[in-house]
């Protein structure tokens, strides 16, 4: 079918957003800075900031509850192909409360070609089924509330109703109706798009550890700098497994290729010696990002002027490409990590942040005390967050939604904010829309703002 999918291996972005009657009085129009990668929203409280990063979430995720929620007539999203996806939404009244409904109406434009989807949302009566058989039978989803999941896979929030969209052909009852199937064309939307908001209330989150509601009803959280501690822990840990499965591969057969191995006559024991001592640069610096045992064996030093034969060059030649592909497992969470601790570092006036295999976050206070991550400030903690998600739990090609980054955060922080994030984005590659009040966020750089007026 020729839609907005034809092509999945080929990255798209948002190129614009229009909204009208948000609130029922504002028409907004948003042109995305696409070439800079970051587009500052900003304006007046009550204008839509929060709204519009909410329901462009929503649109590409494929919830349906911000949209019932918040008032709105049409809600359009541009693609740098020139595809348009708009959602419309539509009412009606009957005289009485359970015969009234809300109708969403889907329309996505595409190469001349168009399609068409309508879901109705009536007044809700009682569910056929116990919610508790979500919790029973749909190991995507985590209890967060009495009517609310955490989407395991894409850390979204969902209400009933999104439930009922993303599985209802998994529950009982007439909840399999075909209105609330949607089409193969918005069901590859998640798939298409990876969508991330970070929202003003960033500084819990929920245990990575199911069924977390109490005998007492109440559901668990903790704060997010604890679980992100873990976080980053297991996607060591994980690494550090590779890392030993490829040198496991790598040592038991290094024997039989260096009988096999054979030195190019262009290698010779001076560019030898400058690759084993790059390498021993290499592995210090996964050593201090905190990735490797400090215990783990240095590569060996060459004499460049001592007398080296054939034989002894096609060994150390081998042993310096094996030593390679083993510390290339790290490439990438080493980036990361460096630019994590350099960022946070410096911040941290009278506080440092390490990284260790076991603990993840490892700080410690300038006389040299032992910290835990829940010690740090409502500002730190922020500061914290906002850079994990962004280095760590955001993907290539993203679209990273940041709501009010300023929070919490000192003057001097602020005006950092947009430089960090530039140095971040240029190492992960994302595309950002942030909603701030802040001058001090924007910083001089109003050429990537897009300013909501009240008309």
């Amino acid at each position: 079918m020729d839609t907005l999918f034809e092509q999945p291996e080929t990255p798209m972005r948002l190129s614009e957003i229009h909204v009208t009657k948000l609130f029922g009085v504002f028409d907004h129009d948003i042109q995305l800075r696409t070439g800079d990668r970051i587009t500052i929203i900003h304006g007046p409280n009550g204008y839509g900031k929060t709204a519009i990063l909410q329901m462009v979430q929503a649109l590409l995720a494929n919830q349906t509850s911000v949209f019932r929620r918040v008032p709105f007539e049409t809600f359009r999203v541009r693609f740098d192909s020139g595809a348009q996806l708009e959602v419309t939404k539509r009412h009606k009244k009957n005289g009485t409360k359970e015969d009234s409904y809300v109708a969403l109406h889907y329309q996505l434009r595409h190469n001349d070609k168009r399609f068409d989807h309508s879901i109705e949302f009536g007044a809700r009566g009682r569910l056929p089924f116990s919610l508790d058989f979500v919790d029973r039978h749909i190991d995507d989803l985590e209890r967060v509330g009495p009517e609310h999941w955490l989407h395991i896979p894409s850390g979204r929030r969902l209400d009933v109703d999104d439930v009922i969209d993303l599985y209802g052909e998994f529950l009982p009852g007439p909840l399999r109706r075909e209105s609330r199937r949607l089409p193969e064309w918005l069901i590859q939307l998640p798939k298409k798009f990876d969508v991330r908001i970070i929202e003003a209330q960033r500084l819990m989150s929920v245990p990575d550890r199911r069924r977390n509601h109490r005998p007492d009803g109440v559901y668990g959280f903790e704060p997010a700098v604890a679980s992100y501690s873990r976080d980053l822990s297991s996607k060591i840990q994980q690494k550090t497994a590779q890392y030993g499965t490829v040198s496991q591969q790598l040592d038991s057969t290094f024997p039989t290729r260096v009988l096999q191995t054979k030195v190019s006559s262009h290698t010779t024991i001076v560019a030898l010696t400058e690759k084993l001592q790059e390498l021993e640069q290499k592995r210090q610096r996964v050593i201090d990002a905190g990735l490797l045992a400090k215990k783990s064996y240095p590569t060996p030093i060459v004499d460049p002027q001592g007398p080296v034969d054939e034989s002894t060059k096609g060994i150390l030649s081998l042993y310096a490409e094996d030593v390679e592909s083993k510390l290339s497992v790290f490439d990438e969470i080493a980036d990361r990590v460096e630019l994590f601790k350099e960022l946070v570092n410096k911040r941290f006036r009278y506080k440092r942040i390490d990284v260790e295999r076991d603990h993840g976050f490892v700080l410690s206070s300038l006389t040299g005390g032992s910290l835990f991550p829940i010690d740090l400030s409502s500002g730190e903690q922020h500061e914290l967050v906002l850079l994990y998600e962004l280095l760590f739990r955001t993907k290539q090609n993203a679209l990273v939604l940041i709501d009010e980054p300023e929070l919490s955060l000192h003057v001097a922080w602020q005006v950092e904010f947009l430089r960090d994030l530039e140095r971040i984005i240029k190492l992960s590659g994302f595309d950002v829309i942030l909603a701030t009040h802040s001058p001090q966020i924007i910083n001089n750089r109003w050429e990537l703002t897009v300013e909501l007026l009240g008309e």
